[in-house]
C-alpha cells in the first residue's frame, strides 16, 4: 500500500478553522484526514463528496491531494494544544476504512511516544523556523573544506528534542524561496529523475520550438540532449537550430525543462519516499550518454549529494510535524527569473523558455503553492493545468491557455492569521520595470494594493493593533547587507556613467539598445536587490507605514548565501518605521572560501551602523534608513557564511532572538526590541 506513495503527507495551512495535509500519489485513491486530540477523539474530518476538489491528476501516475479538514462542530479546532492526524484510505462502496500508512511506515513520521504526526496551533506565535536556498549538491563548508547535511534536517533535530514541549516546539516552518535549484541540478540526480519523470507521466514531453503545431518537426525531446549537455541547448541561437530560451543562467547543463522532471524533483526534495536512488556510478552515466566536461562535474557533485540524500528521510518527518509554507525565488525556477524587462520579454518571445517557465510554475502550484492557501487559486488556473498535463494529442490552444494562464497568474502570495500575523509577498512575478535594462521595482502598484487587501483581510478577522509587529516574507532581504549592496549600486552607477558619453548613447541607439551595458551589469552582479531600484524600495516602505499604519515590523528573507540579522529604521515625511531584518541563507549552497571571508571580514565595524540618505530638492523626496548588524551573542560575528536553519523566539509578538542553527553551533542574535 504504501508504495502507492510519492511524496507526504506534509502539514501545510493550520488555522482555527481548517488543517490542510498534502501528499502524492501514483494512483487515486479516496483517502481522508481525521484531526484528533489526544484522547484520539476526532475533532475535524475532510469530507469524501469533495475528494475531486481535494485531488488533482498532474499525469497518468501522479495525483497530489490537499485534504482539508474543518472542525467537526461550531467550535473551532482548540489552540495552544497538541493535536493528531490520521490519514485512512475509504472503501466508497463498503465505507471501511484502513489506515493508508502500516505501522512501520508511520512510524517513520512520528515523534518521540507520539502515536501520530502531531502539531499544535498557538494562540501567540512562540517559535518558527526559516530557510531558503536548499540544493541537493550544495551542503560544503568551503573554509573546514568539508561536505555537510541539509541544514534543512537541523528542524528534524529541534522537534526530537521538543516535540511535547510546546514552550519550545517550532508551530511553523517557512521556506522563503528556491526550495529546489531547477538550473542547477547534479549529474547523477538528473540522470534519475529523466527516468523517473516518465514513469509519472505515461510519456514524454515534447517541448516547442516554435510557435506551430506540435505535429511539426518544430519540437526539443529532452531525453536525447546528454547529461550535462543542456546549457548548449537552451543558449541555441548561435548554432545552427537558431532556437534560444532567454535564459542566462551560468550552471543549466543539467537544467529541469519538462513538467515531470520538476515533479520527480520535488517528491526527490521531499523526502524522496520512493526510495529512488541517484545514478551514483560514473560508468552508468557515461552508457546514459554524457556531454564533455561531465565527469569533472559528477565528481564534485558526488560527496555533497550523497550528504543530502542520507538526510531525506528527517527532513519528510519534519514537514510532516509542522505547518509549512512555502514561497519562490528565481531556482525554483531558472536564475534570474524576471531580473528586467529584456531577461522578461526574451523569454516569453521564445516558445521553450516559456514553455519551461510555465511547467515550473504548474509545478510549483501543485507541489507548494496549493497547501499555502488553496483559496487564493481559482477553478480556472487549475483546470488549464490539469488541461494541459493530461492532453495526449498535445493541442496548440490548450497548450497556449497553459502558458498564458500561468505568466498572467497573480495568487502566488499569500497571509496566515497567526499572531502576529505572516504575509508572504511575491516579488517576482510583480515586477515594474522602468525600462529594459535598468534593475526592477520589486513590487509594481497592482501588489502593494494586494498587500493592502491582504492587511485588511488580517486585520478584520482578528484584533490588530498600533503595537503589533507583523511578519512580511521577502525572498531577498529588504533591508541588505550593506557591503555587498553598495558595491553592487557603485558599479550599477559607474555603468551608467560610461552610457551617459555620447558616442556610447549614440552607439546603443544604432543598435536599438539603450541601456544594454547596465542589463549587462545587473546580469554580472546579480542586482536585484530592494535597494538597487530606489523608487521600488520607498513605494514599498511607504506603504507599509503611511496607508498600513504599520510601525514596526520583521523581515524574513533568504536568497544571498549568508545569514545576519539587523534592526533598522525608515523615515520618510514625518513618518517612520522600525524593522527588524531576519536572514537565514543558505539551507544547502555555501559560498566559497573567498566569499566567506568578504562576509566575514566586512562585518568588523565597531558598531555596525550604516545610515543611507537621499538627498533631494524637495522635502518630500529626501528620506533616511539606518541599519544596525546586530553581533552574535558572545561573539563579533556579524554575518554568517555557514549552512544554516532560522530559528525565531517572539515574546508578546514582538521578535525576542534570532537563531542560527548550524549543526554543530547555535548562532544566537538578541534582538533589540522597542
Amino acid at each position: 500500500m504504501e508504495a502507492e506513495i510519492l511524496a507526504g503527507p506534509i502539514l501545510r495551512r493550520t488555522t482555527k478553522n481548517r488543517v490542510c495535509v498534502w501528499l502524492a500519489s501514483s494512483e487515486p485513491m479516496s483517502l481522508q484526514l481525521t484531526v484528533m486530540d489526544e484522547q484520539e477523539r476526532a475533532l475535524g474530518l475532510s469530507q469524501l463528496e469533495s475528494l475531486t476538489e481535494q485531488r488533482v491528476c498532474l499525469g497518468a501516475n501522479l495525483y497530489v491531494y490537499l485534504l482539508q479538514a474543518r472542525s467537526n462542530n461550531e467550535e473551532d479546532f482548540p489552540l495552544d494544544t497538541l493535536l493528531f492526524y490520521r490519514l485512512d484510505k475509504v472503501d466508497l462502496e463498503t465505507s471501511q476504512r484502513a489506515p493508508l500508512f502500516s505501522e512501520d511506515e508511520g512510524a517513520k513520521l512520528v515523534y518521540g511516544s507520539l502515536p501520530y504526526p502531531s502539531f499544535f496551533i498557538p494562540t501567540k506565535l512562540k517559535h518558527l523556523l526559516h530557510g531558503s536556498c536548499r540544493k541537493p549538491h550544495g551542503g560544503f563548508d568551503a573554509e573546514q573544506q568539508a561536505h555537510l547535511p541539509d541544514a534543512l534536517s537541523h528542524g528534524h533535530t529541534l522537534l526530537t528534542a521538543s516535540c511535547n514541549d510546546l514552550e519550545q516546539r517550532p508551530s511553523v516552518l517557512l521556506l522563503t524561496g528556491d526550495q529546489i535549484y531547477a538550473d542547477d541540478v547534479s549529474i547523477s540526480l538528473l540522470a534519475m529523475l529523466r527516468q523517473k519523470s516518465l514513469t509519472l507521466t505515461g510519456k514524454q514531453e515534447m517541448l516547442p520550438l516554435s510557435d506551430s503545431d506540435l505535429s511539426s518537426n518544430e519540437h526539443l525531446d529532452s531525453s536525447t540532449i546528454p547529461l550535462h549537455g543542456r546549457k548548449q541547448v537552451l543558449n541555441d541561437k548561435h548554432n545552427a537550430s537558431g532556437h534560444d530560451s532567454g535564459f542566462s543562467s551560468g550552471e543549466s547543463e543539467n537544467h529541469l525543462l519538462t513538467f515531470a522532471e520538476f515533479a520527480a524533483m520535488y517528491i526527490y526534495v521531499l523526502g524522496n519516499l520512493p526510495a529512488w536512488e541517484p545514478v551514483w556510478d560514473w560508468q552508468q552515466l557515461a552508457e546514459l550518454g554524457v556531454a564533455e566536461g561531465a565527469k569533472e562535474a559528477w565528481a564534485k557533485q558526488l560527496e555533497p549529494l550523497s550528504y543530502f540524500d542520507n538526510t531525506l528521510p528527517d527532513v519528510r518527518r519534519l514537514l510532516a510535524n509542522v505547518s509549512t509554507y512555502m514561497t519562490f525565488d528565481d531556482h525554483d525556477v531558472t536564475d534570474d527569473w524576471n531580473i528586467t524587462l529584456d531577461w522578461y520579454e526574451g523569454v516569453r518571445k521564445s516558445p521553450l523558455g516559456r514553455r519551461i517557465v510555465s511547467n515550473a510554475l504548474a509545478s510549483f502550484w501543485g507541489f507548494q503553492a496549493w497547501g499555502n492557501d488553496p483559496d487564493n487559486f481559482d477553478k480556472d488556473l487549475i483546470f488549464s493545468i490539469k488541461q494541459h498535463l493530461n492532453d495526449q494529442r498535445s493541442e496548440a490552444d490548450i497548450a497556449e491557455r497553459y502558458d498564458l494562464h500561468l505568466w498572467k497568474s497573480r495568487g502566488w502570495g499569500f497571509s496566515i492569521p497567526t499572531h502576529p500575523p505572516i504575509i508572504a509577498i511575491d516579488s517576482r512575478t510583480q515586477r515594474q520595470y522602468d525600462n529594459k535594462y535598468s534593475p526592477a521595482q520589486l513590487l509594481d502598484r497592482y501588489s502593494l494594493d494586494w498587500l493592502r487587501v491582504e492587511w485588511a483581510k488580517l486585520k478584520t478577522g482578528q484584533k490588530i493593533d498600533a503595537d503589533t509587529c507583523p511578519v512580511f516574507i521577502a525572498a531577498t532581504p529588504v533591508v541588505g547587507y550593506s557591503n555587498v549592496e553598495n558595491i553592487q549600486n557603485t558599479a550599477l552607477w559607474l555603468t551608467g556613467k560610461v552610457e551617459s558619453y555620447v558616442w556610447i548613447r549614440h552607439v546603443e541607439k544604432l543598435f536599438n539598445m539603450q541601456g544594454v551595458l547596465t542589463g549587462w551589469m545587473v546580469n554580472k552582479l546579480d542586482a536585484e536587490s530592494w535597494s538597487s531600484n530606489k523608487e521600488g524600495f520607498v513605494r514599498f516602505m511607504d506603504t507599509l507605514c503611511m496607508p498600513m499604519s504599520i510601525k514596526r515590523c520583521v523581515f524574513l528573507s533568504g536568497d544571498v548565501h549568508y545569514a545576519f540579522t539587523a534592526k533598522a529604521s525608515y523615515k520618510h515625511i514625518g513618518q517612520e518605521l522600525d524593522c527588524y531584518q531576519l536572514t537565514s541563507s543558505a539551507l544547502s549552497n555555501e559560498p566559497d572560501a573567498k566569499q566567506s571571508r568578504f562576509l566575514e571580514n566586512g562585518t568588523k565595524d565597531k558598531d555596525g551602523v550604516k545610515i543611507h540618505r537621499h538627498w533631494a530638492m524637495s522635502a518630500s523626496q529626501r528620506w533616511t534608513t539606518e541599519v544596525q548588524l546586530l553581533q552574535v551573542e558572545n561573539s563579533e560575528l556579524r554575518v554568517n557564511a555557514k549552512c544554516n536553519l532560522g530559528l525565531v523566539k517572539f515574546g508578546n509578538g514582538v521578535p525576542l532572538s534570532h537563531t542560527l542553527l548550524t549543526g554543530n553551533d547555535k548562532l544566537t542574535y538578541r534582538l533589540l526590541t522597542t
